[in-house]
């Protein structure tokens, strides 16, 4: 995947779960995309057991989103043009190779200090710094503890691409979703730029002491209150010996070689070009090769990651419903039974039965037909099987519609749900319980639902909040809700 597939994938989300009743992207509009996306990706193959989505899956989504590019435009709006974040890469390092070449083309001292010099600086700085990312690699730590700057930096990006989104609920979403992925990447990005950036400062610095070497002559020599020159020998020796051993240049064999290079009165030094030499390979070994592999591991993560595949689940709510668009088959003949339910009449009403048919689609795959049978009043339950509701015994499946104000009661909601359960144990289809919270006081509505919800968990099933035919939480996907008693 890339770019051009990830973002279209993460705008139609946002399109949809912020539409869930279809008055923008209608619900024909949705299921011929399914058909079309089909058509041009062939069937999304998944496995039920694995919470990752196929590659035929993905194939499948992002067919999809082309298909619907339009409507989620209107919906959602354009993607903001990015603009290439590697230009902000190119310059850091040619800022820190000017940096470098500065710190000491602007020197006025001839000295070239063999211990205490920029490049021995530079030297324990990446020390530091290798030891520092040696440590995380084994320290664990929370994804969250990455955030800080970068998330402060990447929120005020997007609020300069994005602009003010309060009144866009689609858009926010898709902005919060572009920040997640901005995230994933960005911080192995910068982390792959500051590790260039370090290797251009050392090439500047090289750079230019070898540039101001052509009309200064440099005196090498070491001056010390705490060293002897055996301590000089013992921090010189492991330091340079590598540059030494590449070059062919010497180091000096006894401890009256490294006397001799120590600054006194009327002695300031020696040539320094042999050590300037020594010292550039060693920068070269420590630190511009390491920091070069570091960025180049660096930004090979960031790219991998920036074109990784949207973290989501094949499990979450959003997925199972659209993949369920795609289930080819025989047809599956669902009867919708309401039971009890207030204001009948609006429940019979074309925007319901539509709204209903989309769930049935999304439930049971195209192959879902709904078959829509009229309300059974409270008391007639023991008949209804002989007269309203005949006309399931010939259906595959069945959703079950109760009232959510309604108390579940054993003697009348549990013996009619056993019955259903019984008639349909061996139906391919079977059974969804559905509760209708339309008519009934959101202030209540969490006891009122665990109330049915433990009426359910008693027979081993679940239960699917409404609001007028539409789900009440779009992270659910009624698929998994579905009981298929053996």
């Amino acid at each position: 995947m890339n770019t051009e597939t990830i973002l279209p994938l993460l705008r139609l989300r946002a399109a949809e779960e912020s539409d869930p009743r279809g008055d923008v992207i209608r619900w024909d509009e949705r299921e011929h995309a399914a058909k079309e996306a089909l058509r041009l990706a062939g069937q999304p193959h998944g496995s039920d057991k694995d919470d990752a989505v196929s590659e035929s899956q993905w194939r499948f989504l992002i067919a999809r989103a082309d298909v619907l590019r339009t409507r989620a435009v209107e919906v959602v709006g354009e993607i903001p043009s990015f603009g290439n974040l590697g230009t902000w890469g190119r310059s850091i390092c040619l800022i820190a190779l000017i940096l470098g070449f500065a710190s000491h083309g602007a020197g006025l001292s001839r000295s070239f200090d063999l211990l205490a010099g920029p490049f021995l600086l530079l030297i324990v700085w990446n020390a530091v710094v290798y030891v520092m990312l040696i440590y995380r690699m084994f320290r664990k730590s929370p994804a969250s503890s990455q955030s800080g700057v970068i998330k402060m930096f990447l929120e005020k990006r997007i609020n300069g691409l994005f602009g003010d989104v309060s009144q866009n609920k689609a858009r926010a979403a898709f902005a919060q979703s572009v920040q997640s992925w901005l995230r994933s990447w960005t911080t192995p990005a910068l982390v792959s730029w500051f590790h260039a950036g370090s290797a251009c400062f050392t090439l500047g610095l090289l750079a230019a002491i070898y540039a101001r070497g052509v009309n200064t002559g440099y005196v090498a020599a070491w001056e010390s209150t705490w060293f002897d020159p055996q301590g000089v020998a013992s921090v010189l020796n492991p330091l340079l010996g590598p540059a030494s051993w590449i070059s062919g240049i010497p180091l000096p064999d006894s401890v009256d070689g490294w006397r001799q290079l120590q600054r006194v009165a009327g002695h300031e030094g020696v040539s320094a070009r042999p050590w300037i030499h020594l010292y550039a390979i060693t920068m070269i070994l420590w630190v511009v090769v390491p920091r070069c592999m570091l960025a180049i591991a660096s930004y090979q993560r960031a790219m991998r990651l920036r074109d990784a595949p949207p973290a989501w689940s094949a499990k979450d709510g959003y997925l199972r419903r659209i993949l369920s668009l795609a289930r080819q088959g025989d047809d599956i003949g669902i009867a919708i039974l309401p039971f009890d339910l207030k204001q009948p009449d609006a429940m019979n009403a074309g925007t319901y039965r539509d709204a209903m048919e989309r769930l049935v689609r999304e439930t049971w795959g195209q192959g879902g037909r709904a078959r829509w049978l009229n309300s059974v009043s409270y008391g007639d339950e023991e008949t209804v099987w002989e007269d309203v509701w005949s006309e399931a015994l010939h259906c595959d499946g069945a959703l079950i519609l109760f009232d959510l104000g309604a108390t579940p009661e054993e003697e009348v909601h549990g013996i009619l749900l056993e019955e259903v359960l019984k008639r349909y144990a061996s139906g391919r289809g079977g059974i969804l319980i559905a509760l209708e919270a339309a008519h009934f006081s959101s202030a209540r509505f969490d006891s009122q639902l665990k109330l049915w919800h433990d009426f359910a968990t008693r027979r081993k099933c679940s239960v699917l909040p409404l609001e007028k035919g539409c789900l009440r939480d779009q992270s659910i996907s009624p698929t998994s809700l579905v009981n298929r008693p053996l």
